[in-house]
């Protein structure tokens, strides 16, 4: 059956009939963008010579909202039809894309609807009301904030705009590309975010139409892999929501006009741990001092955990999609990336249930060069063990030989009790030299 016989039927984003993004058209959007849109800047590495590689940050991140998603979605308000843009428009969001969009219409003084699902960030939510957006939390997940938003379109008379699949939105993201090649015109691969896909294809389009040689690789994280299963079996497929430290680019679907863009386009899709963002996140903010969310992350991933060694000595530029994190994700992405390169140790021991028993833990790990973050311990007795307490412990070491360094100590002290939770410690079996690779 045609999905024109649908009700809820978005002529845009059709399965039947992808929209194929033009060059030209990329081109003529950029140029319509400049007085609202400045060029964002290329930033070469200060740590490029730690990794042989010749890198650079596109930094999207300095947008008034955050994000690249404004370039699309100027373009598609650009191209609306005037009496549409008295009427208003509706999109459905998990956060950037309204943002963007919601910025761009109160430029233009367009309405804007957005339906976001309930589990969206309350500050992405807000900063939606705070740029003049009506905003109706509908749905569990983007999906069935997108169809509420189509029902929304029908009964109101508004323009739907499908946030990260509408082909002006896809055309608006290729000036991305036209900036990169314009300044660094040696670029020999870009290293882009992929959620459902719109800012590889737009990048991929504008890379392989000007300079085929170029590489274009696609990034994304393991716990979501549905634009990589999709190119592997060259048809989009759908999987279950799953959280991820790149949230803004964990989708459960890919973009019709997105995939068939992209699919003929891109040379690699690369798949990383969650650690690994979490850890480049971590890089980024000390090595560089940006600050920069898990999806950005994922574009410099690859190179600070060594998954890249075709692209030694190459010059590369590393998309850095957006920077809205807020700051409980950061503090948790930070700590985690701590953890993931052992700085970070959380470990529990049983210890004699008096002030000199705690006093001589304390003195071990202090004289041993670790600095104590947190302390529990739980007055219940052990289990077996009366007169010992449990206590719980997180703290910081100086690198990876630094924490197995910790774990031997404590277990020779305390054989029988202590008991390490950071994933990499945690192996009973684990020997004197084994260092867990990367």
């Amino acid at each position: 059956m045609s999905s024109r016989r649908y009700d809820d039927y978005d002529q845009y984003c059709d399965p039947e009939n992808p929209r194929k993004i033009n060059f030209e058209d990329i081109v003529q959007a950029t140029e319509a963008s400049r007085p609202f849109i400045p060029v964002t800047p290329c930033y070469l590495s200060q740590t490029r010579n730690d990794f042989a590689i010749n890198f650079y940050y596109k930094l999207e991140t300095v947008h008034k909202t955050g994000s690249f998603k404004e370039r699309g979605a100027l373009n598609a308000l650009q191209r609306l039809p005037r009496d549409k843009t008295k009427i208003g428009v509706v999109l459905a969001s998990l956060g950037n894309q309204a943002i963007g969009l919601c910025h761009c219409a109160r430029v233009l003084g367009i309405p804007v609807v957005v339906v976001m699902p309930d589990n969206v960030p309350l500050i992405k939510l807000q900063m939606c009301k705070n740029l003049g957006a009506k905003v109706i939390v509908e749905g569990k997940d983007l999906q069935e904030s997108q169809k509420h938003a189509r029902f929304i379109a029908r009964d109101k008379g508004l323009s739907y705009i499908n946030g990260r699949d509408h082909p002006d939105v896809l055309t608006g993201y290729g000036g991305v590309a036209l900036e990169i090649l314009e300044q660094v015109p040696s670029v020999d691969a870009v290293l882009v975010p992929v959620g459902t896909g719109g800012l590889i294809a737009a990048i991929a389009t504008v890379i392989k139409h000007i300079k085929p040689s170029c590489l274009v690789y696609g990034v994304q994280s393991e716990v979501m892999p549905t634009f990589f299963e999709s190119l592997e079996k060259g048809q989009p497929v759908t999987k279950p929501m799953q959280n991820s430290l790149a949230d803004s680019i964990a989708m459960p679907y890919v973009g019709v006009n997105a995939f068939y863009n992209a699919l003929p386009l891109i040379d690699r899709m690369i798949l990383l741990k969650e650690d690994w963002i979490a850890r480049a996140i971590l890089y980024i903010v000390e090595k560089e001092r940006f600050v920069i969310e898990g999806a950005a992350a994922c574009a410099v991933a690859p190179i600070l955990n060594s998954l890249v060694p075709e692209l030694k000595t190459k010059n590369v530029v590393c998309v850095f999609s957006g920077g809205n994190i807020d700051a409980t994700l950061l503090n948790r992405s930070l700590e985690r990336g701590l953890a993931a390169s052992g700085r970070m140790i959380k470990f529990k021991v049983g210890i004699r249930a008096d002030s000199a028993a705690m006093a001589e833990l304390l003195k071990l790990i202090s004289d041993n060069g670790y600095n104590i973050i947190r302390q529990f311990m739980d007055h219940i007795w052990m289990e077996d063990e009366i007169h010992y307490v449990e206590t719980k412990i997180v703290c910081q070491s100086r690198d990876l030989h630094h924490a197995i360094q910790l774990k031997r100590i404590m277990e020779k002290a305390y054989p029988k009790t202590a008991t390490f939770e950071t994933e990499y410690l945690n192996d009973k079996h684990m020997c004197a030299c084994y260092i867990k690779s990367k």
